[in-house]
């Protein structure tokens, strides 16, 4: 809104574009999907939020980057152009999908554990408008979680120490009557075993 303020009242050329749930390489693991596949990579538990019916639009990167060379050489300035994916995806689905791409047993790697505040049940953006300009969202959710997940294994530690961003509640704001974490939360994650090749990989 700021943004749009100052096009506004200074005449300035803007292109407001809104998007969510972005993934792919090099995203730091506070995020669902680098968080899960680094968990999965320590052969350790993937806790899930709630119940793990929260539905959410998973865009990979590269799409994205796409929709921003789009918007810039032929969006309207003063629009807002919405960047997002129909394609829902539970975020229990988002965990089956990891565990099956590391042969990791479900039943045994995901552990529910006490939903966070605000935890929105659905994030959804109609993206009718970026589609009008000519673009389309070209990988597949399946391909693209392959891509991240072959980047993550190939730099296992680009982010250096990232135990405490692992932790199931890692910055959990205090609410009235709530538990507090941090990332001082003793680390109570279990582990299970991942397959692992001759070279000592995890087998994908």
């Amino acid at each position: 809104m700021l943004v749009m303020a100052y096009g506004r009242s200074y005449g300035l050329p803007v292109i407001t574009t809104r998007g969510n749930n972005v993934y792919g390489p090099n995203q730091f693991p506070e995020k669902l999907i680098p968080k899960f596949i680094l968990l999965a990579m320590r052969g350790m538990v993937l806790p899930i939020h709630g119940d793990g019916s929260n539905v959410r639009s998973y865009l990979y990167c590269e799409d994205v980057a796409e929709a921003f060379e789009v918007i810039l050489h032929r969006g309207e300035v003063g629009h807002v152009y919405n960047i997002g994916t129909k394609k829902e995806r539970r975020v229990i689905d988002v965990a089956k999908d990891i565990c099956k791409l590391f042969l990791m047993d479900p039943e045994k790697s995901i552990e529910f554990v006490e939903n966070r505040p605000f935890n929105d049940q659905r994030y959804f953006l109609d993206d009718q408008k970026l589609k009008n300009l000519g673009w389309s969202e070209r990988v597949i959710w399946e391909e693209g979680l392959k891509k991240t997940i072959d980047w993550y294994t190939k730099h296992p530690n680009w982010w250096g120490d990232v135990s405490g961003a692992l932790l199931p509640h890692p910055r959990m704001l205090m609410i009235p009557g709530g538990r507090h974490f941090d990332f001082e939360e003793p680390n109570r994650m279990s582990h299970v075993n991942v397959p692992k090749l001759p070279n000592g990989k995890s087998k994908l």
